[in-house]
This record gives structure tokens, C-alpha cells and sequence, in this order.
């Protein structure tokens, strides 16, 4: 009887001050930004506006713009679609908004001085634009991971 008294108090007891639990309370870690609802909205917004962008960098890449000055239209173009995505609102998540926005000031250059005739520099610009891209593009692949 004795016995069943104490196991029933040791019981109590434990009951009264919870699970033995050695490790620290760990927080669920928040999900990648890939998979937050609000990223992937704010990346289908900007969607058709990339398109264009990137459509509208082809006849400088592809060095189809005949002459300085001779037709403005896809300088234009080009200067339109990188003032949309330059001025849409920024990313719920501060650093893929940053690495998304690689190469725009560039583009924005580029437009600017295929609009005064420039088109070397348009070219250069242009380049360059797309070379900060491309060295974003891993970085922002692993960011949405994640990693």
C-alpha cells in the first residue's frame, strides 16, 4: 500500500511539472519565399511586364536598330517597359525584390541613350543589364529555395 501511495504521489508530481524535455522549444522556420503566396503573387504580377522587357531588349541585343536616330520606336519600347517594372511596387520579400531588379537601372540607361542616338552605349548597357541578371539569377534561384 505503501508503495502505491508514493507511485501515485511521484505521479502527481510529475503530472504537476510536465515532460522532461531537455532540448530547446524550436520554432517552425517560416517557408522559402518561393512557396509564400504573396511572392508568387507579386511575381505573376509582374509577369507580362518582364515579357515585354525582355522583348523589347531584342533589336539591341540583336543589333537590328539601323541607324542612330532612325527609328525610335524600339528605343522607346525598351525605356516603357523598364520604367513599369522599375516602378512597381517593391517585393514582400526585400531581397528577391533586390536580385528581381538586377540589370533595370542599366536598361533604363540604355533607353536613354538609344533615344539620343547612342546606340553603342545602348549596346554596352544593354550588356551589362543582362550580365547583372544572368549573375543574379542563381542567387535569386537559391533565395526563393530557401538556401
Amino acid at each position: 500500500m505503501l508503495v502505491a501511495a508514493l507511485a501515485v504521489t511521484l505521479a502527481g508530481a510529475a503530472v504537476a511539472v510536465g515532460p522532461f524535455n531537455s532540448s530547446p522549444t524550436v520554432e517552425a522556420a517560416p517557408p522559402p519565399p518561393g512557396v509564400q503566396p504573396a511572392v508568387q503573387k507579386w511575381f505573376k504580377a509582374r509577369e507580362k511586364s518582364q515579357i515585354e522587357l525582355n522583348n523589347a531588349l531584342v533589336p539591341i541585343v540583336q543589333k537590328t536598330i539601323e541607324q542612330p536616330g532612325g527609328s525610335l520606336a524600339p528605343c522607346r519600347r525598351v525605356a516603357k517597359a523598364a520604367r513599369v517594372l522599375s516602378k512597381m511596387a517593391a517585393g514582400p520579400d526585400s531581397k528577391v525584390d533586390q536580385l528581381s531588379r538586377a540589370g533595370l537601372a542599366k536598361f533604363e540607361q540604355a533607353a536613354a541613350a538609344c533615344l539620343e542616338g547612342d546606340l553603342a552605349t545602348a549596346e554596352r548597357l544593354v550588356a551589362e543589364g543582362l550580365a547583372e541578371r544572368t549573375a543574379a539569377q542563381e542567387p535569386l534561384d537559391e533565395t526563393l529555395d530557401g538556401d
